[in-house]
């Protein structure tokens, strides 16, 4: 009995080494998604560069491991699913993802949801001594702008907790920004840039570029409501999330949903443009 015990043991390790890992990346992805709605598996900066794309999977005891840029999670042997440092979800209480697209209020929602089951949730707010240097490693192109960085850390933390943003001018309808953690002065982010400035809350890792409150009112007539809410239809409205790399230990802005600005901006004003339907 003790020999068939080590045997079946055996056997199973060997299934699962490293090097047997022949399960589909497609069939484990599935299973993530399935569980937890959709992954972001291509990952851009502030800056809209490619940081991270597709997913990677790895070795891990008794199941595998999915790393997207977006988060990580274990993939069980018997089925189940959980998320590294959040939610674990049984093989029945996997259902599959809805077909239609998503907006970017019902992505925002179910991020929302999961971090409110995580145990990595909370945001704790930094109160001990601000760095005195800033550290440009991650983007060294911030240097020109240390005068403006150095600024907004000495006023110390209002994004995430632990991190000071800087904002100013970069010509007509341009604003440029960073983000500095004020323990490390790491620049953590450089950019976006937008045309009409970003939202952030010192209790949240959410930031959003060009939100519906800083835009302008909507002129009198209705050729120039329409007129101006075209323009405003083409500048994107960007949701990021920023996001601990659970390997590197690195912080970095991932983008987790794009809208057209106009979205919700007409609504606000009035039907000039006849969109509202009831």
């Amino acid at each position: 009995m003790v020999r068939a015990l080590v045997l079946i043991l055996g056997v199973m390790v060997l299934v699962w080494a490293p090097w047997m890992d022949t399960n589909g990346v497609n069939r484990l992805t599935t299973q993530v998604f399935e569980a937890f709605g959709p992954v972001p598996s291509a990952c851009f900066n502030s800056e809209g560069r490619l940081m991270h794309e597709g997913v990677m999977v790895q070795w891990y005891p008794m199941g595998r491991l999915v790393h997207t840029c977006g988060g990580s999670y274990v993939v069980w042997m018997w089925g189940a699913v959980k998320e590294v440092g959040g939610v674990y979800k049984r093989a029945t209480d996997i259902r599959a993802v809805q077909g239609r697209p998503l907006s970017c209020e019902e992505v925002l929602n179910r991020q929302e949801a999961r971090r409110a089951t995580s145990t990595d949730s909370e945001i704790v707010i930094f109160d001990g001594p601000y760095a005195t240097e800033l550290d440009h490693s991650l983007f060294p192109e911030s240097r020109e702008y240390a005068n403006r960085l150095r600024t907004a850390l000495r006023a110390g933390p209002v994004f995430a907790g632990r991190f000071a943003v800087a904002e100013w001018d970069c010509g007509h309808l341009c604003k440029n920004h960073a983000i500095i953690d004020v323990e490390t002065g790491l620049v953590t982010g450089f950019g976006p840039i937008t045309e009409f400035g970003i939202e952030y809350s010192l209790d949240s890792t959410l930031l959003v570029t060009n939100p519906i409150q800083n835009l302008p009112p909507l002129p009198e007539t209705r050729f120039e409501t329409e007129t101006f809410a075209l323009g405003i239809a083409r500048v994107p409205r960007e949701y990021f999330r920023l996001t601990t790399d659970m390997r590197s230990n690195t912080q970095y802005l991932v983008r987790v949903c794009i809208e057209s600005s106009a979205a919700g901006y007409i609504e606000i004003e009035d039907d000039r443009l006849g969109v509202i339907t009831n």
